[in-house]
């Protein structure tokens, strides 16, 4: 926990001679937590308790966000680091976590370390629906860059569709699915995380056909949102951006990471109906109070979680053959909460 975790804070700082702020959002299936705009100020404060920063490095894991909070956190550190940002990726380090990471001088992965294409999804009231859902609220479909892209080039490279009046009657149906103004966020969608990614960029790369080739691989070039570049092949795209092997740094490093997935739960999915089970199989009588770390922003000396409470307990509910125990589920909190 963060008592122990301080001491390999520490040894990380001093091995690469930096201070080290440390960003984790969960990727708990039914409890996920995302890059967002909320967690800018929590940075703020903890920076500026660091005071003067020469080298600043931020350890990140995350499944991605809200690409400008992750370019509004790339320009941040920049406001307390100018001189030199590292990027530490023990683990995942997807979408905005990888534009992100853009803005660093230099980006240390794990071999268990992955970054993943830049390419946005875009939900607006305008998305489609997803068709055969159950009663409730309508359920909106993201609409993918590459998706969109990918729909292009299989009617003209793969199909080798060229007429113009059949290009025309196929891309109508496209837009009888897809609203067209959707389709246009989408097409500005990929402009934004372009801009976005040459600002980050041209901070520390002066190579332009380099910045060039980085931001085409990222946001154009990889086929699936989801693709995993790992740590050589995020070498051969960005040079030495991405740092050499250092097995005294990585094993710092991943002992920090499992120790914050321990806490946080990390890659276990949740479930209210094992949580409730665990509560009564050590004792306790229903209604339990469970509580879930959903982000964490820690340094050595201060540290912001981002915790959700919930209360379960069990009632009857109306079933085939009679009243049936069924889980309820009550959110009493949800925020930040800062330990010092």
């Amino acid at each position: 926990m963060w008592d122990d975790r301080k001491a390999l804070i520490a040894q990380i700082e001093q091995k690469r001679g930096s201070r080290l702020i440390s960003y984790l959002t969960s990727d708990r299936q039914n409890a996920t937590a995302i890059i967002a705009k909320d967690a800018l100020p929590i940075f703020f404060d903890q920076l500026r308790s660091m005071g003067a920063l020469t080298k600043l490095d931020v350890l990140i894991f995350t499944t991605g966000g809200d690409t400008l909070a992750a370019f509004g956190l790339g320009r941040l550190v920049r406001e307390f680091a100018p001189n030199w940002v590292g990027v530490l990726v023990p683990d995942r380090c997807f979408s905005a976590g990888t534009l992100f990471a853009l803005s660093a001088n230099e980006i240390y992965m794990s071999r268990a370390g992955t970054l993943s294409p830049i390419d946005p999804s875009v939900t607006t009231q305008l998305n489609p629906v997803a068709e055969g859902m159950m009663p409730g609220p309508r359920q909106l479909l993201p609409v993918s860059v590459e998706s969109v892209a990918g729909f292009k080039s299989l009617i003209q490279d793969e199909w080798g569709i060229k007429n113009e009046q059949m290009l025309t009657s196929i891309f109508k149906v496209l837009a009888e699915k897809v609203h067209p103004l959707a389709l246009g966020d989408v097409y500005r969608s990929r402009q934004q995380i372009e801009r976005l990614a040459h600002q980050l960029l041209i901070v520390h790369r002066k190579d332009k056909a380099k910045i060039k080739k980085i931001i085409n691989t990222l946001t154009r070039e990889l086929g699936s949102h989801d693709y995993p570049i790992s740590r050589t092949e995020a070498r051969k795209l960005m040079g030495n951006q991405i740092a050499t092997e250092d097995a005294v740094v990585e094993d710092l490093l991943v002992k920090l990471f499992n120790d914050y997935s321990k806490e946080m739960e990390l890659h276990v999915p949740f479930n209210h109906a094992a949580a409730l089970a665990k509560e009564k199989a050590a004792g306790k009588t229903p209604p339990v109070r469970v509580r879930q770390i959903a982000a964490v922003i820690e340094s050595s000396t201060s540290k912001d979680a981002f915790e959700q409470e919930m209360l379960l307990s069990e009632v009857l509910a109306p079933g085939p053959a009679g009243p049936i125990k069924a889980l309820q589920q009550e959110i009493l909190d949800a925020g930040w909460k800062h330990y010092s």
